[in-house]
């Protein structure tokens, strides 16, 4: 069974693996263990842990100001993977957006990413895009698709 828990800095070292392993490094998605410290020690962001008999799987990493919720990222181990982990730790984010007011849920995905059909799946629409966003192998440049969900 899953347990979704709040996470802080001290975690940071250990969903570092699941960081590693989630994100494919062609496209340069994951961050280094200094880029989480930095959001975290922004007011207003929140580390969300899945663990299974007390290993991390899965993390999540949002940020709020006003009355916005960015998702800034979903890890999920790879051998976790389609295993509804990325669909726990997103409900829980919504979940905890509404109750604190929030009215809307943004964040960017790679296009090409299959988490576009998942973040569709649950009510997400595209409303923007950053031209040529991320690295890519062989210097090809894919955008970010922005997207959003009223709460």
């Amino acid at each position: 069974m899953i347990e979704l828990v709040e996470g802080d800095a001290s975690d940071i070292a250990a969903i570092m693996p699941v960081m590693e392993d989630a994100f494919d490094p062609a496209f340069g998605e994951a961050w280094t263990s200094a880029q989480c410290l930095s959001a975290l020690a922004m007011p207003g962001c929140r580390l969300l842990l899945a663990k299974q008999d007390n290993q991390i799987c899965g993390f999540s990493m949002s940020r709020w100001v006003l009355d916005t919720e960015e998702l800034l990222m979903i890890g999920v181990a790879r051998r976790r993977q389609r295993q509804n982990i990325g669909g726990q730790l997103l409900a829980k984010t919504i979940d905890h957006a509404r109750r604190e007011g929030r009215s809307q849920l943004f964040l960017e995905v790679r296009e090409g990413n299959s988490a576009q059909e998942f973040y569709r799946q649950v009510g997400f629409l595209p409303i923007g895009r950053r031209k040529n966003y991320y690295k890519g192998p062989d210097g090809f440049r894919p955008d970010a698709i922005t997207m959003s969900f009223a709460l």
